[in-house]
């Protein structure tokens, strides 16, 4: 075989590898949407979980042959969605093989996966589907990815912090859908938003504060209240868009939805932790009945942690 032979041989072996990493890039992409819509909707969950499933184990098979690089590749949001979609899917008995199978597969990806999976009960708890599995691998206590969602808990939303929200007694965090922008909650974190304190004068002048002990000093001094404050989602679906709300028959609910920061996606943190919307008056509620749900209600209200991510 002469230099140019040799060289047409190498030449079709690189295209064949970048063929072979497209195909895995694009199956992968094309479960991971899947995912994002079943997860997005308790009727989409029930109508589209086992395709949703097929379609990303049939990814995931493919990004095993290219070293997992596709895998490694998914963004940190989606990575959460796709651990709790697969936590809920291994509830069902008929699917516990297959659900293994492609946990191996995310856990040998990257220390991400690894760490989403040790912390979601159903897999990587104590009688979890990969329990034995994430044990044999290691901890990944003290690498840079186990740590994916490193956070403090804030009194108050600071200017331009980004923070999750987390309910206190349910322990889930509040977390946007991409269905219609529908908010519900998660057993892990998902939506990241950043603080805008609300208004002028006053939220501008705090603004300025460097530390909290400044700010708190000078609400006292000013007497105001708890500030008023807008939750810019960082992140997709929806990204640069306002946690807020709209009208829905005759009731109100939560939406992400604008772009802009006005009445209807301005909320205040009580001294009692509660969360209130200050256009309507009413809190966020949930009821521990029904974890994935919450609302506007304007006789309960739940207690509320603002974790700044760092």
């Amino acid at each position: 075989m002469d230099a140019k032979d040799l060289s047409r041989v190498q030449t079709a072996c690189n295209e064949e590898g970048l063929e072979a990493a497209v195909l895995a890039e694009e199956a992968l992409s094309a479960g991971i949407d899947a995912v994002m819509s079943a997860m997005s909707g308790e009727a989409r969950f029930a109508n589209e979980n086992e395709a949703a499933f097929a379609l990303l184990r049939k990814g995931c098979r493919y990004s095993t042959r290219r070293e997992a690089m596709a895998l490694r590749q998914v963004m940190p949001e989606q990575q959460v969605v796709v651990v709790s979609f697969l936590a809920r899917v291994a509830d069902r008995r008929s699917a516990a093989r297959r659900v293994k199978e492609l946990g191996k597969i995310l856990a040998t990806a990257s220390p991400s996966w690894q760490h989403l999976l040790m912390n979601a009960e159903p897999l990587g708890g104590v009688a979890g589907l990969l329990s034995e599995d994430l044990k044999a691998l290691g901890s990944t206590e003290g690498d840079d990815a186990g740590s994916a969602v490193p956070a403090v808990l804030q009194p108050q939303p600071q200017p331009e912090s980004r923070v999750f929200l987390r309910e206190k007694q349910t322990q889930r965090y509040l977390s946007i859908a991409s269905l219609h922008s529908s908010i519900v909650m998660t057993e892990l974190p998902v939506s990241l938003f950043v603080c805008h304190l609300a208004g002028k004068g006053a939220s501008e002048f705090l603004s300025s504060c460097s530390t909290e002990e400044e700010t708190a000093l000078k609400r006292s001094e000013l007497k105001l209240g708890p500030p008023e404050f807008g939750l810019e989602h960082e992140g997709i679906p929806f990204l640069g868009h306002f946690l807020g709300s709209r009208r829905r028959w005759a009731d109100m609910e939560l939406c992400c939805s604008s772009r802009s920061l006005g009445k209807r996606e301005t909320f205040r943190l009580g001294s009692d932790a509660s969360l209130q919307h200050q256009f309507t008056g009413m809190c966020l509620h949930v009821d521990p009945s029904f974890p994935h749900k919450v609302v506007l209600s304007a006789e309960n209200s739940s207690s509320w942690e603002v974790l700044a991510a760092i």
